[in-house]
């Protein structure tokens, strides 16, 4: 049975959905690796326990509910010359769990000068292959949080290289800095997601938390295999993310077929409702095995009876009127009444809108849908519950 989620965006308001904000709806599986060696002092090893429980509001469902999937488990491990698990993803089944284990686990550091991260790393790595997988939570996001002191490294093995195959696997790698705020940061950095290396200098500590909060969200925001996530850059994976997924298909059809493709995808022709989504459809499309020079694509704008120019929508939601702004292709649109779809054609350097018949000309076309986050869950098949 459907779970049906709030969700404040209306795209009538003529901007792409943004990802989910809601704290308290996190899905993921979390696991914390801490450094406990003497470098992190105690002071530091508590204070690392209070970022944690800031982080997860208190009404964030940690464990595994079936009545709720939008759940949040939570592992910790702490490491200094070696790696300890204090608990598992199943252990932690409430807020209040997590408060009473996290506090207990992180009282005191012990009485080693050695920090390697790869330890805490490998560790974590065990844990998510062996408890976040397989288990019906396959579809859930992996996130790594590492607090260091220090980095160092033992000779035997590489933190980066851990950590570059566990991000290549799809984990998120959030990492905090408490020490040398630019010189262990820039290490950290190194092996933390673009854009989710932190630290705790005096000049960020008020900002931490909210970091770490919207590092979590973007990484709980998220497309399906084979759908890409529009950004604000394109050639910046770091860059802010939106709660829009896109589909490139390198099938040809025409306009309606098109439609009826996207339709039977839970999705609709893409809407571009900026020059910035015109200009990041144009960079995917380029990169795109299938899609080919001179460039042409449909989208979802079309001519509609009632006398305008409309987005076409999911099945149930309203089609929205065409705004500023107008990329319309020199000489267009064509007063025609047998011409009431729209592709994007190449000119030059770049497209511009062209309106064409709805039964002919054949090309590629794109298809949208919002995004799985904290506002949209996806069960284990991918299928949006909305």
């Amino acid at each position: 049975m459907a779970v049906v989620y709030a969700d404040t965006y209306s795209s009538l308001s003529y901007v792409d959905r943004p990802c989910g904000t809601d704290i308290s709806n996190l899905w993921l599986d979390v696991v914390l690796v801490v450094d406990n060696s003497r470098g992190m002092t105690t002071p530091g090893f508590q204070n690392v326990a209070t970022n944690i429980i800031d982080i997860f509001s208190a009404n964030t469902r940690i464990g595994s509910k079936s009545s709720e999937p939008r759940t949040t488990r939570v592992g910790l491990i702490t490491y200094a010359s070696n790696a300890t698990l204090k608990a598992d993803l199943n252990k932690f089944q409430s807020i209040g769990d997590l408060m009473d284990g996290v506090f207990d686990s992180l009282s005191n550091v012990a009485n080693s000068a050695d920090s390697f991260i790869e330890t805490g790393l490998a560790m974590a790595e065990q844990l998510l292959g062996s408890q976040g997988f397989g288990t019906g939570r396959d579809q859930y996001q992996k996130v790594i949080i590492v607090y260091a002191s220090t980095y160092q490294t033992n000779g035997e093995s590489d933190p980066e290289s851990i950590a570059d195959r566990l991000k290549m696997s799809g984990v998120k790698i959030i990492t905090v800095a408490y020490g040398d705020a630019y010189g262990l940061m820039k290490s950290l950095s190194n092996i933390a997601s673009p854009g989710f290396a932190f630290s705790n200098s005096p000049g960020n500590a008020g900002n931490l938390v909210a970091q770490i909060q919207t590092s979590l969200l973007q990484s709980n925001c998220f497309c399906p295999d084979g759908w890409i996530q529009y950004r604000a850059d394109y050639s910046d994976p770091a860059s802010s993310r939106y709660g829009v997924c896109i589909q490139l298909v390198s099938l040809q059809a025409n306009w309606l077929s098109a439609k009826m493709s996207c339709n039977n995808r839970n999705s609709s022709l893409a809407t571009e409702f900026s020059q910035d989504k015109h200009d990041f459809i144009f960079n995917a499309v380029q990169n795109t095995t299938g899609f080919s020079p001179p460039y042409h694509y449909h989208i979802g704008l079309n001519y509609v009876s009632s006398g305008s120019w409309v987005w076409t929508q999911p099945t149930g939601r309203q089609q929205v009127p065409l705004q500023q702004p107008f990329i319309w292709s020199s000489g267009y649109p064509i007063q025609a009444s047998s011409k009431s779809a729209v592709m994007n054609m190449q000119s030059g350097q770049g497209t511009g809108w062209q309106n064409i018949a709805t039964m002919t000309l054949s090309a590629n076309f794109i298809c949208e849908t919002y995004s799985c986050d904290t506002d949209h869950y996806c069960d284990e098949n991918m299928n949006k519950q909305q």
